[in-house]
């Protein structure tokens, strides 16, 4: 009897354990500092990224001052710059010197390939060798064309400095920074070797945007507060072109470090991590953000049971204060009708509207000022069925409008660029289609702060109109035992899932923020 027991017992342990792997997050509830630990994942990534610049420099650092002791780039920078010498007073046999500039190309390629070019520069500022021979070439920094740059400037009056820190270099048409290493012949100071590279390897660093979602970038920007990097959602190059005066910045050259809710230099609100740090005596800050908007989505997701309870236990009260004790007018004339089970599109003003919502849902699409979709969904659709036997016994009769409606909108409405400013709007009296449509929704690249829920659990049915041109939303709750009630809202006015979820995390309950 006792082995009975305690096979018994170890067979409740088994199905417990099933149910809990069948149904993920069932019973997970949030811990405190949800936020906290957002934050803390961008400071990993900070870290890492900042110790991959600095290494990177280190290392480039040292193939540079590694060329004081090549003795084959030193006497092809000796006998070159004597060539030239000599063929300033008079003798020029060519000949004689493109053994040495070959021999020195070839270096360059083999040795020192991770440098865009290398100038040698004789102490009076003339070039008198380059490998990609641009527009410097042959010129003086000195008294030249480009003695305005700043490796000139540098080499003139501080000609000790090793790093010249990234500015725009006019012959390379780009922004490029420089290694300067001074030469000597026989203990006297003869003129330098200045390898010059851009900025394309720290961008490739920061541009690898792993575990950083869709809205997660790196930046760095100098102490002028222009970006060293390129901008993850600017077409055109930022590089010493775009101003970032963002409260992170700010802060980063203030106190050095921390992390903060701000907005970013897009003006969207973004969890931003920063820090200053040195690169051969250069200040940088090193900047981290990701759109809070898809910060709050990852934790709904995580969380996805949890939060599901506890917006259908806050919306109804926002149903409640945005009723209306009268209808708004609308043309009669203008009005075309949605029955179950159809969509439409409105691009020209007219107002749509559906009767006897009640086991259905309707899911309103709307752009501002271009375009609004309307569907009115039955419960055959794919958005209330997750079991794939439930929907293989519904054949033929099975729909998909969700998934219609954002193909089209993807294929003949809206560039990519623009879903962020698509917003969809849920209609419902339960929540049986609420957790399917969200999920759809995310996938698709939208955020909760993009979807809003008009719930109304005590209504029987509901009769909807949507006029796109005020981008509006009215909703006559009808019920069986009480009196109608109304609802009308403009759309931008109606709080989303997003601000639902992010109320719900700062509540005591969790107390996150």
């Amino acid at each position: 009897m006792k082995s009975f027991w305690k096979y018994k017992n170890y067979s409740g342990l088994i199905v417990l354990f099933v149910f809990l792997l069948v149904n993920p997050g069932c019973s997970r509830i949030p811990g405190n500092n949800l936020i906290e630990r957002n934050f803390r994942f961008l400071r990993e990534i900070r870290d890492v990224k900042k110790e991959e610049i600095i290494n990177y420099f280190a290392e480039i650092r040292n193939i540079a001052m590694g060329i004081a002791s090549d003795k084959s780039m030193l006497d092809c920078f000796y006998q070159i710059k004597k060539y030239y010498r000599v063929a300033a007073s008079g003798t020029d046999d060519r000949e004689s010197i493109q053994d040495k500039e070959c021999e020195a190309d070839v270096n360059f390629v083999t040795k020192y390939k991770d440098f865009y070019d290398i100038l040698f520069v004789d102490s009076k500022g003339f070039i008198f060798h380059s490998i990609k021979q641009e527009d410097d070439y042959h010129t003086n920094l000195f008294t030249g064309k480009y003695a305005a740059t700043s490796l000139a400037r540098h080499l003139k009056e501080v000609p000790e400095m090793e790093f010249i820190n990234y500015e725009f270099y006019p012959p390379s048409d780009e922004p490029a920074a420089f290694f300067v290493v001074s030469v000597y012949e026989k203990k006297n100071f003869t003129g330098w070797f200045v390898l010059q590279f851009p900025i394309n390897k720290v961008n490739t660093i920061l541009s690898d945007h792993k575990n950083l979602g869709r809205t997660g970038e790196v930046y760095l920007v100098n102490e002028n507060k222009l970006m060293l990097t390129e901008s993850r959602f600017i077409e055109d190059s930022t590089i010493l072109k775009r101003k970032i005066d963002t409260e992170a910045v700010k802060l980063a050259l203030q106190q050095k470090t921390g992390s903060k809710i701000i907005k970013d230099y897009r003006d969207i609100n973004v969890l931003s991590t920063f820090e200053q740090f040195e690169v051969f005596g250069q200040s940088w800050c090193i900047i981290v953000e990701m759109d809070e908007d898809e910060v709050i989505s990852n934790i709904y997701k995580e969380y996805k049971k949890y939060f599901l309870v506890k917006i259908a236990e806050c919306l109804p009260n926002a149903a409640i204060t945005n009723s209306v004790r009268d209808r708004n007018p609308l043309p009669a004339q203008k009005t075309k009708r949605v029955d179950i089970n159809e969509y439409a599109m409105t691009k020209s003003g007219e107002i749509l509207e559906t009767k006897g919502v009640g086991p259905c849902t309707t899911v309103i699409f709307s752009y501002p000022k271009s375009f609004g979709y309307f569907a009115h969904i039955s419960p055959v659709d794919d958005i209330y069925h997750k079991d794939p036997f439930a929907k293989y016994l519904l054949g033929n009769r099975k729909t998909s409008y969700l998934q219609k409606i954002l193909q089209k909108i993807r294929r003949y409405d809206l560039y990519p660029y623009q879903l962020d400013n698509l917003h969809c709007a849920i209609v419902a009296n339960h929540t049986k289609s609420l957790e399917i449509l969200i999920d759809q929704l995310l996938k698709e690249g939208m955020d909760l702060s993009q979807i809003i829920f008009i719930f109304n659990p005590s209504a029987d049915y509901a009769n909807i109109r949507y006029d796109h041109l005020n981008d509006c939303i009215n909703v006559e709750w009808k019920s069986y035992k009480h009196n109608p009630a109304y609802y009308s809202a403009h759309i931008p006015d109606i709080k989303t899932l997003g601000d639902v979820v992010k109320d719900i995390i700062a509540s005591p309950q969790i107390n996150t923020y």
